[in-house]
């Protein structure tokens, strides 16, 4: 009966340990898989924790991601100083492009000026609203440069500060023309596509007879060379569009000399999207550092020496603060 009973202790011993043994391998599994459980959801603590509490870290990261971009700035060309094609570099040269490289300089942002028509910044048909051209709109670059601000144009789109004035507007006519500049009626108008003195600007100057056109006294054209060739050709009667150099040398100025500026609502700026604010906040912080250290007024009286074999208005007329 002793031997039975020993026999029974010692098995009841085992059964104690093996149930201890047990207990602790489940403990610790449970203690795992809790662990696992909160490892799991710990990546995403410090994931979240790394974009929340280092806001620097997340601008540094910003920051170095918009360094390494190349900015893309549409520009076009129409023998101006503001820009004209240096036929000897085949570069598109003047004020406008020494905007772009002196900012972008500032702002050290790695900066790239391709050309495209006008019409892929911004479009007008004959009789039609104005609206965004395909090329800003669909992403093909970043900004386009030189675009006045216009009541349109600010429907549409977002703009940095301006860095020049903005043209003149004027009517122009045939040299041996009788036609006036304030009695439109039943005249045929001419203007350049995209540009910002259109049909609808037109209309704004109330105190011009015949100022709203219909439809068949509106004539688009895609350069100042084909708009000049239709006066002279008498297919139409009247230019009207910003005071360029080549209206002025080929036609009659007919408006005054002191001409309201109905179209403008902004300087000459870097037209861009909406979505892209971070193009315009860049930009502006550079242009007034371009500004407060002097350098805008040196690039600005730089003109005449730079680009002064290119026809186009005295640096006075085009820069801020003349």
């Amino acid at each position: 009966m002793a031997q039975d009973r020993n026999l029974l202790t010692v098995i009841l011993v085992c059964c104690l340990t093996v149930v201890s043994i047990v207990a602790l391998v489940l403990g610790i599994i449970s203690l795992n898989q809790s662990g696992g459980e909160t490892g799991s959801g710990q990546p995403i603590n410090i994931y979240t924790q790394s974009g929340q509490s280092s806001s620097s870290g997340s601008s540094l990261a910003s920051s170095s991601s918009s360094d390494d971009k190349v900015w893309l700035f549409a520009i076009g060309h129409y023998d101006d100083v503001l820009e004209y094609l240096d036929e000897t570099t085949y570069t598109i040269k003047g004020f406008g492009p020494d905007m772009v490289d002196a900012v972008c300089s500032i702002a050290n942002k790695n900066c790239q000026l391709v050309y495209d028509v006008y019409e892929h910044c911004w479009d007008s048909q004959a009789g039609e609203r104005p609206r965004g051209g395909p090329g800003l709109m669909g992403g093909w670059y970043d900004g386009c440069t030189g675009w006045v601000q216009t009541f349109d144009r600010l429907l549409t789109y977002y703009f940095t500060v301006p860095y020049n004035k903005g043209g003149s507007v004027a009517l122009y006519a045939k040299n041996d023309s009788t036609v006036t500049y304030n009695n439109l009626t039943n005249l045929k108008v001419g203007f350049l596509d995209g540009w910002n003195a259109d049909e609808f600007c037109l209309a704004r100057y109330t105190n011009i007879a015949g100022s709203t056109l219909s439809a068949n006294q509106i004539f688009h054209y895609q350069s100042a060379e084909l708009l000049i060739d239709a006066i002279l050709n008498e297919q139409i009667d009247v230019a009207f569009g910003e005071s360029l150099s080549q209206f002025t040398s080929s036609l009659k100025l007919i408006s005054p000399p002191n001409f309201d500026n109905n179209c403008l609502a902004g300087g000459a700026s870097i037209m861009t999207r909406h979505t892209n604010r971070d193009l315009v906040n860049w930009w502006n912080d550079a242009f007034q550092r371009l500004r407060d250290r002097g350098r805008y007024n040196e690039i600005c009286e730089a003109i005449p020496e730079r680009h002064g074999h290119i026809a186009g208005q005295d640096y006075t007329e085009i820069c801020l603060g003349y």
